[in-house]
């Protein structure tokens, strides 16, 4: 009993239940970077991996882990500085020792070095298991890391041993029963001893990590201990400051390669950013501390939505001069999905389908399948799963796959990968030597992503983006969207750089596919049609002399925003837009009046076949007339039955989340339920044997270890989508694939 009362009343310990008492908010801060790293919160969203396996310059290795442990030794210090800031008057002892602060942070390093312990148990398993490295990369990596935590800490220690005073350093004179800080009277050695005191410590250890006992400091001069603990904080409180202006001068640098740093390093930064605001409030509102934090939020929300300090991320090449945004009201929708339009429209699509037909029509095969190739979202797997399947299945049907391609449509990270292989096409076209089947785009496709989304919402969209560039004849702020488009296009080579407009001609020459973008506007849950051709006949379904009763629900983009030079849009904004991964990248508005958002393509249609059966059944009799059939080939990231969640244990405030849960957590269980419907109803339109489906499904070949939802994939997250290819239930659609296309064996 007598050594758990000596542990309870340490020093380290004591601290770690005041923390525990009062600063419940830091501690959580800690437990989710514990939880993150574990995989135990956000690994669906690929979130253990950021914060195991840091990536700089598209490589893991010594760098990375370095400046993620710069990163870390600084939300150390940032731990210590604000928890210093915030009690270190309950423990007047310290003020008499030698190296306040130093003694303080070896003492109050239990959480830190807690979460370090999980942290280097976690890495190690997860880059021998995931990322396939060598024992003696994984212990250089983490010496990287290590060394990283120790340049910082060595910083800081330096700055404090030159700036700090001890007691030691000012004059003074003992005096007898004073009082120190906020009138709290000192402890006295009779005091300890009988735990009179509110925070009894009897030990705490020294720089050697030595035990030694806490002396009354009952003779000191209560003014000498006050300056002390006034100037320790002042030099807390400028260190916390001038590390918040450099985040934000960084973000001057977020442009430059150099600058991106890994993304579990912004993590960190971010964790600390946390904290130093949280530990800011409570030291200079106290009881307050709450109350004036929900009030700056609150002003936040005020202000920002009044246009002041608050940058609305915009589609680049479009033009945002208030006085020419488009009216976006029914009527306006009206006047576009008129008859003389949908009918210049289809006419328009029935000459890229002759063309089509004559590019694939031969004596041995009339009537050709026509194909459309419907991708799924969900992330950076979507992306390489569906350029895979794409490349794979085109090699095995001699080329037939994206010859016979009429339309591609989808969401997210499966129109991105399409939209890679389609560019491909239209270069190798045009002379370039790199097939639209060479693994090259995949590795391209297979970089990273998120670092530079991450460091940009740290140093730049926390704070008002100060950088612009030029996009047209525009201006645009730089946020994480803008660097986003950057480093896509710098992983790709250029692939997304072009502008809307330029896709016009190849489509309507059939060179490539039509490619159909469908962000979800979030005001009223309609999406936006983004084509370079009209396609105002998809907005609304056709139903012949019922037509007038079917609401439109889908807007023609080119029509609509035609005087904001619709055509000027960037290509890689289209397909942002189509993939606005919900709090990674910025939703984003449109120049209209009023202003509206939109959003990641899967909240209306994660699959895309919505829009491809409406584009048949628009065109179906003259499929009918020149075409075999048409063949539904859907590329989807997810599997279509899942295992049905138990409701047995919820509690009583899980029940009363579950209507929120049924709204977001099934939804594309319902899109597929109605899309199932709805081709049910095409093939019965279209009559005979006119309608084929062959989905490909990405399902993880280790089980239990599917590729999570990011822009970053792991080494082996990568190997396990390209083996799945090889399932038995690819395979047998390959099969079916080359049957209907009538490719052979």
């Amino acid at each position: 009993m007598t050594l758990l009362r000596q542990i309870y009343y340490s020093f380290p310990v004591r601290l770690a239940v005041l923390h525990l008492r009062s600063h419940l908010i830091l501690l959580v801060v800690w437990a989710i970077l514990a939880a993150f790293s574990a995989g135990l919160a956000g690994k669906f969203f690929g979130m253990h991996y950021l914060m195991l396996t840091p990536e700089y310059h598209g490589l893991v290795n010594f760098w990375s882990f370095f400046i993620s442990g710069i990163a870390f030794g600084g939300l150390v210090m940032v731990w210590h500085l604000t928890t210093y800031l915030l009690c270190s008057n309950r423990f007047p002892f310290l003020a008499t020792l030698g190296a306040p602060f130093t003694k303080y942070c070896l003492n109050n390093s239990l959480v830190p070095m807690g979460f370090l312990a999980v942290w280097l148990v976690c890495t190690t398993w997860f880059q021998w298991h995931d990322e396939l490295t060598s024992s003696r990369e994984i212990a250089w990596n983490i010496a990287g890391f290590m060394l990283g935590t120790g340049f910082t800490s060595g910083i800081f220690a330096a700055y404090f041993h030159l700036t700090n005073k001890d007691i030691f350093n000012l004059q003074w004179t003992p005096r007898l029963g004073c009082r120190v800080l906020f009138r709290q009277r000192l402890p006295s050695v009779q005091d300890i001893q009988i735990g009179v005191t509110r925070w009894r410590v009897d030990t705490y250890l020294t720089e050697r990590c030595h035990s030694r006992l806490v002396r009354s400091v009952s003779h000191y001069d209560p003014k000498v201990l006050e300056q002390v603990f006034r100037q320790n904080h002042w030099n807390a409180v400028v260190v916390l400051i001038v590390a918040l202006f450099l985040l934000m001068a960084q973000g001057i640098f977020m442009e430059n390669e150099w600058a991106r740093i890994p993304a579990g390093a912004t993590v960190f930064l971010l964790a600390g950013i946390v904290m130093a605001l949280y530990g800011a409030i409570r030291f200079w509102f106290r009881q307050w501390g709450t109350a004036v934090f929900l009030s700056v939020i609150l002003a936040v929300d005020v202000l920002t939505g009044w246009g002041l300090f608050n940058y609305r991320n915009r589609a680049y090449g479009l033009d945002y001069t208030r006085e020419t945004r488009a009216p976006y009201d029914y009527k306006a929708f009206e006047k576009i999905a008129t008859p003389q339009h949908i009918q210049a429209d289809k006419a328009a699509t029935l000459q890229i389908l002759e063309n089509w037909l004559a590019k694939n029509r031969s004596a041995e095969n009339p009537k050709p399948k026509l194909v459309l190739v419907c991708a799924s979202g969900g992330g950076h797997r979507a992306a390489l799963w569906t350029m895979q399947t794409m490349q794979k299945a085109d090699i095995a049907t001699g080329g037939k796959l994206l010859r016979q391609t009429v339309m591609i449509t989808g969401a997210s990270g499966g129109l991105l990968g399409a939209a890679h292989v389609r560019e491909a096409m239209l270069r190798h076209a045009q002379g370039d030597r790199l097939a639209p089947q060479d693994p090259a785009l995949l590795e391209d496709m297979g970089k990273d992503l998120l670092n530079a989304v991450s460091f940009a919402v740290i140093a730049n969209d926390l704070f008002f983006p100060i950088s612009s560039f030029n996009s047209g004849n525009f201006s645009y702020r730089k946020d994480r969207g803008y660097l986003f488009e950057h480093q896509l296009n710098e992983n790709t080579h250029g692939f997304f750089s072009r502008k809307l407009a330029e896709y016009r001609e190849p489509e309507q020459k059939a060179t490539i596919p039509m490619l159909l973008a469908s962000p979800f506007i979030l005001n009223d849950g309609r999406r936006m049609l983004i084509s370079p051709q009209g396609v105002s006949y998809l907005m609304q379904p056709e139903a012949g002399r019922l037509s007038a009763q079917m609401e439109i629900d889908g807007i023609d983009f080119g029509r609509f925003f035609a005087a904001q030079q619709a055509d000027s849009l960037a290509f890689s904004s289209a397909m942002r837009m189509s993939c606005t991964y919900p709090f990674i990248l910025p939703n984003v508005w449109l120049p209209t009046q009023p202003s509206v958002e939109a959003l990641d393509a899967g909240f209306r249609d994660n699959y895309g076949i919505g829009l491809a059966v409406r584009f048949v059944h628009v065109f179906k009799d003259w499929i009918r007339e020149n075409t075999g059939g048409v063949v539904l080939v859907q590329i989807r990231s997810w599997d279509k039955i899942h295992t049905i969640a138990t409701s047995d244990d919820k509690g009583v405030i899980e029940a009363l989340l579950t209507p929120a849960e049924a709204a977001g957590g099934n939804m594309t269980d319902i899109q597929d339920f109605e899309q199932d419907n709805a081709v049910a109803l095409l093939n019965d339109a279209m009559g005979g044997n006119m309608l084929e489906v062959v989905r490909f499904h990405y399902r993880p070949v280790r089980k239990n270890r599917e590729a999570s939802l990011s822009f970053h994939l792991s080494r082996r997250e990568k190997l396990d989508i390209f083996e799945a290819f090889y399932t038995g239930d690819n395979q047998a659609s390959v099969k079916a694939l080359k049957q209907v296309l009538k490719s052979g064996d």
